[in-house]
C-alpha cells in the first residue's frame, strides 16, 4: 500500500546518478583551444566517454596515456578513463577486469588524497557489482574511501551514500535495520550539504523495508524539508506524509498539513483536489472520507461519518 520514495531510483540507480553528478564538478578538464594538444585529446576523450562512444574514448586516452610528453596528473586522467570504460560501458560493462586497473591506478595515485578517495570508492563499486557481490569488501573499500577524503568534498557525501547503498543490497530485515542504524551515525554529516535531500530518502526507502513507519514519517519530511526540486517527487512525499500520517500513525493533524502542502505548493498536481477535500474532511473531524475507503469504524467518527 505504501512505498518509500526516495526519487524513483533504487540505490544503484543512486550511485550511477551521483556517481555523474560527482564526476562532473571534480573531473571535467576545459578545452584549451589548442594550446595544448593533449589536454585537448583528454577534453575529447571525456567528451566521447559521456557520449558513450566508448571506441573513441578509448582511443583517445589511450594516446594520451602512453605520450612522452604527458604530465603524471594527465596519465592518471587518461588511465581512470580507461578503467571506467572497462567498467562501465554498455553493452560489455566488466566491473571484474576492473578491479586489477584501478588497483594499479591506487599505487600510481601516492599522496593524492581526492584521487585515492575516488579510486577506492570505484573499486567499491566494483565488489558490490560482481556476482555474487562481496558486500563486506565493498564496505571496507568505501570505509577507507571516507577516510581519505577531504571534509566537505561532494565526493565524499557521494560516497557515504554508496556505502549505506549497501544495506539494501538483499531484502534482508536485520541488515536494512543495521542500515538505518548506520545511516543515523552518519546523518549530521549531510547536514547542509546538496546530498541531504537523497539521504534522508535513502533513509526512508530502509524504514519502509523494514516497516517502521514512525522512521519513515520522520525520513520524508526530513527529505521534503532538505528540498526536493523534481515536482512530481515532491508530490509523491507529501502524498505518502500525508497517508502514513492518517493511516498509519492516526496522527490527523499532521495528515491535514501535508495535504494543505501538498494543494498549495502542487496545485496542478492530480492529487492536489483530493488532497484539499481531505484535508476540509479532516479540519471538520470527519475521519471517515467521503471520497476514500473508511479508515475507522462509522461508530468512533465523532462526526458522524
Amino acid at each position: 500500500m505504501f512505498r518509500a520514495y526516495n526519487g524513483r531510483f533504487s540505490g544503484k540507480q543512486i550511485q550511477k546518478i551521483l556517481f555523474v553528478v560527482v564526476f562532473i564538478v571534480f573531473f571535467v578538464i576545459r578545452p584549451s583551444h589548442g594550446q595544448d594538444y593533449l589536454r585537448d585529446q583528454l577534453f575529447s576523450g571525456w567528451n566521447e566517454y559521456g557520449l558513450q562512444a566508448f571506441s573513441n574514448a578509448d582511443e583517445l586516452f589511450s594516446a594520451v596515456a602512453n605520450s612522452e610528453n604527458a604530465t603524471q596528473e594527465q596519465i592518471l586522467q587518461a588511465k581512470l578513463g580507461r578503467a571506467f570504460i572497462v567498467h562501465y560501458q554498455m553493452p560489455g560493462r566488466d566491473p571484474s577486469a576492473a578491479i586489477p586497473l584501478y588497483e594499479k591506478l591506487l599505487d600510481e595515485v601516492e599522496h593524492r588524497e581526492l584521487w585515492k578517495g575516488l579510486i577506492l570508492g570505484r573499486l567499491a563499486d566494483c565488489h558490490l557489482e560482481i556476482s555474487p557481490p562481496e558486500i563486506q569488501r565493498a564496505r571496507n573499500l568505501y570505509t577507507q574511501a571516507v577516510t581519505v577524503l577531504p571534509k566537505g568534498s561532494n565526493l565524499l557525501s557521494e560516497t557515504m551514500l554508496r556505502f549505506l547503498t549497501t544495506y539494501l543490497v538483499n531484502p534482508d530485515s536485520i541488515e536494512i535495520s543495521r542500515g538505518l542504524v548506520e545511516s543515523e551515525r552518519l546523518r549530521h554529516r549531510f547536514e547542509g550539504t546538496p546530498f541531504a535531500s537523497v539521504f534522508h530518502g535513502l533513509r526512508a526507502e530502509m524504514a519502509f523495508f523494514i516497516s517502521d513507519y514512525v522512521a519513515l514519517t520522520e525520513a520524508l519530511d526530513a527529505q521534503y524539508q532538505n528540498g526536493i526540486s523534481n515536482i512530481r517527487v515532491k508530490e509523491a512525499v507529501l502524498f505518502r506524509l500525508a497517508r502514513l500520517c492518517e493511516l498509519k500513525l492516526s496522527d490527523y493533524d499532521r495528515a491535514e498539513q501535508y495535504y494543505r502542502l501538498l494543494d498549495a505548493e502542487i496545485p496542478s498536481s492530480q492529487k492536489a483536489y483530493f488532497a484539499r477535500l481531505r484535508a476540509d474532511e479532516l479540519a471538520a473531524g470527519k475521519l471517515n472520507s467521503d471520497f476514500a475507503p473508511p479508515i475507522v469504524d462509522r461508530k468512533t467518527d465523532y462526526n458522524g461519518g
